[in-house]
């Protein structure tokens, strides 16, 4: 199922870049349904050596390409087939010297504003960031660390009324972080959200999930006599936002529980908060601040379970200049420390970036040549 699933996600992400370069004669038959925009990043990234969240590179100066694509057409009324793939390379990536994947597929049937149903792979359900990760609409260079942003294959159902949002779905896999527990196990679980908006700028919503986490290829030996599948996690996630004049800040906070074999279950806390100040239409500052007590989940050599909370904060400020309405110009810099009397081996340290960002749209292109 792994190589399976690696083949489907660079299929897809090249099936999104053709759509790119076939989009001339699709627009012409079309122009009004399908939509075809990106993004395009350029990083520079300094680091020091020392720090377990923020290092890239070993170290050493290092930089990162990154490309996205999103395509959606309507071949008939109310239905929706979307994509959205993703190439990256560089020596500062955070993982691999290259990736190429997809981040979302599927189908969805617009109903009205008050319902939609989308199945395919999804964006996650628990949490906000998601939707605010691209670095367009990310106001730093980072990323919040408190979640991973594995996105689930599934089926949801959301829609917004006059102060209410609502999203319910059934996905495949937990709200984990990659690194801290094993690396689940597909498995359908629900997951649901929503939120209240009792004015124009502000608004405070919650969500939720529970089900199954660990590995089915966890030998027998470490389940404590149980199926892997009967230890759960349980996420319950709260979010909030405030937006006046040229102020915006947005807050979270989730709580993990987590059942572990033959051990009393673990709980863990993260949460950040988040402030943009917007100084003239062009020029504007950021800032987060994060606090993590993951759980760390690990099977040890003598069947037990290594379970502990990793303790650290991390922060971010940085600056953005808008040089025109598609090009936004960022540099920040970031921290991060951890509390020795959990994991003494994790060290913190420091991260200098800056990016360059460029959004474009295939088909205005495509209209223009025409």
């Amino acid at each position: 199922m792994p190589r399976i699933d690696r083949y489907v996600r660079a299929g897809v992400a090249a099936a999104v870049v053709a759509a790119g370069l076939l989009g001339r004669p699709t627009a012409a038959r079309a122009q009004s349904s399908l939509l075809l925009q990106g993004i395009a990043d350029g990083e520079g990234w300094s680091t020091n050596n020392t720090s377990s969240l923020l290092t890239r590179n070993n170290g050493k100066p290092g930089v990162v390409g990154r490309l996205q694509l999103w395509s959606a057409i309507e071949p008939i009324p109310h239905i929706v087939l979307y994509a959205q793939g993703e190439g990256e390379t560089g020596s500062a990536r955070a993982q691999d010297e290259y990736a190429v994947h997809s981040d979302q597929f599927g189908v969805r049937y617009v109903g009205s504003r008050a319902f939609t149903a989308d199945v395919g792979r999804l964006v996650p359900v628990v949490g906000t960031f998601a939707a605010r990760r691209f670095s367009t609409r990310n106001p730093l260079i980072g990323s919040p660390d408190m979640y991973s942003l594995d996105y689930p294959y599934g089926a949801e159902v959301s829609g917004e009324f006059t102060h209410f949002d609502y999203r319910a779905a059934l996905v495949s896999l937990p709200t984990s972080h990659e690194g801290y527990q094993p690396k689940p196990t597909p498995r359908a679980r629900p997951a649901i959200g929503g939120g209240f908006t009792p004015f124009t700028g502000f608004r405070v919503g919650g969500s939720f999930t529970a089900g199954s986490y660990l590995d089915s290829q966890i030998a027998p030996a470490y389940l404590a006599g149980r199926a892997w599948s009967d230890y759960d996690q349980r996420v319950l996630a709260g979010d909030v936002e405030f937006a006046h004049g040229y102020l915006e800040t947005r807050a979270e906070i989730a709580r993990g529980s987590f059942d572990i074999p033959g051990r009393s279950p673990i709980t863990g806390l993260a949460y950040y908060g988040e402030v943009k100040y917007t100084f003239t239409p062009r020029f504007f500052i950021a800032g987060r601040a994060e606090r993590n007590d993951y759980p760390f989940i690990r099977p040890t050599g003598t069947s037990a379970w290594l379970a502990k909370l990793s303790d650290f904060a991390d922060g971010e400020v940085g600056v953005g200049y808008r040089v025109t309405s598609t090009t936004l110009l960022k540099a920040s810099i970031r921290a991060d420390r951890w509390w020795p009397h959990t994991t003494s081996y994790m060290t913190g340290g420091h991260a200098l970036a800056i990016q360059w960002s460029q959004s474009f749209d295939v088909m205005s292109w495509v209209n223009r040549d025409e």
